[in-house]
């Protein structure tokens, strides 16, 4: 029995079979509009015969760009970026780019290797929600990014207010938050946020504050944007005091479904709940709780449309701020 070779099949291989040179080949897979279409088809069987696949790094060496857009995240259990990604793997497909996508699980150092392998692979463009949108953050690692050919879109957080951003209003989150709690009478609130330093948590608290009045007393807890990271902070803040709120709010849906969950154990359950963004499943558990609804499937196509005007040079509206409305209240 001859064992079958597992040498990958290479350029060469293919002139040989087509009867053509290395370069027409190559030709083939970089420029295929340089080639007759009887000379391109058979050379293309040829490749089909060997299951030659075509060296994608390598061909991105020599070309200024590679069809391929990159996403860098912080993380995916949030639900509106969920909503994001999908969309927009769902529009870069339909004009023929690849998207790779990175989640840096709240990483500098992950951050940082993920923009390194776009910007190495000359990734057309990226889309990047930075770990921290904060004055202190270290932002030197994305230098790569600049000094290179990729396209830049800033998805949320920003690191930068002069670049290409689709963000949402946060001011205005956060007076519709105050709009929630006038209407529903509460007296007593707990709000959680995102880091103390994070500019979003800290504008959408000025929004609150600034669409109450002197009947409701106003707690903040700084925690953080990820699920298991915040509940375990507020874990420890129900544990060392011992108010009693009218209603918490979370300033997105996972610091939200954190509070829930560890309200019920702790027996708040006449506690009312607002959320910024939907909170995941809340209606499954016949929790109807009023939250700022922002477009995720706008936000999508508005990211996706800029990155592929960018990439192909087409003009397009740099700085895109969306507006949430009230749901549920």
């Amino acid at each position: 029995m001859t064992r079958k070779s597992t040498k990958a099949a290479t350029i060469k291989d293919i002139a040989q079979i087509a009867g053509v040179t290395n370069i027409t080949v190559s030709r083939v897979f970089t420029a295929p509009d340089k080639v007759k279409p009887e000379t391109r088809e058979r050379i293309l069987a040829a490749a089909r015969t060997l299951n030659y696949v075509p060296n994608a790094f390598a061909r991105n060496i020599k070309a200024s760009q590679s069809p391929i857009i990159g996403v860098v995240t912080d993380d995916t259990f949030n639900i509106v970026y969920s909503h994001i990604i999908k969309e927009v793997c769902r529009l870069s497909d339909a004009k023929g780019y690849s998207v790779m996508f990175f989640t840096t699980n709240g990483n500098r150092q992950i951050e940082a290797r993920a923009l390194q392998t776009l910007v190495s692979y000359k990734a057309a463009g990226i889309i990047l929600s930075v770990v921290e949108d904060s004055d202190r953050y270290d932002k030197s690692h994305i230098d790569v990014v600049r000094h290179s050919s990729s396209q830049l879109i800033q998805l949320d957080r920003q690191f930068d207010t002069l670049l290409p951003a689709v963000y949402i209003n946060n001011s205005r989150a956060g007076e519709l938050v105050a709009e929630a709690i006038m209407k529903k009478a509460f007296r007593n609130v707990l709000v959680i946020g995102g880091s103390e330093h994070s500019h979003i948590t800290r504008q959408r608290i000025d929004g609150i504050r600034s669409g109450i009045d002197e009947r409701v007393t106003l707690h903040t807890l700084y925690t953080d944007y990820r699920y298991e990271h915040a509940k375990a902070m507020i874990q420890s803040w129900f544990s060392t005091t011992h108010e009693r709120y009218d209603a918490i709010v979370g300033l997105n849906g996972m610091i939200t479904l954190a509070a829930i969950n560890l309200a019920n154990k702790w027996g708040m359950h006449d506690t009312g709940f607002i959320s910024v963004d939907e909170v995941p499943c809340a209606e499954d558990f016949n929790q109807v709780i009023p939250y700022v609804a922002h477009d995720t499937g706008q936000w999508a196509r508005v990211v996706s449309e800029n990155i592929i005007s960018a990439i192909e040079g087409r003009p397009y509206e740099t700085r895109v701020m969306l507006n949430g409305f009230l749901k549920n209240l």
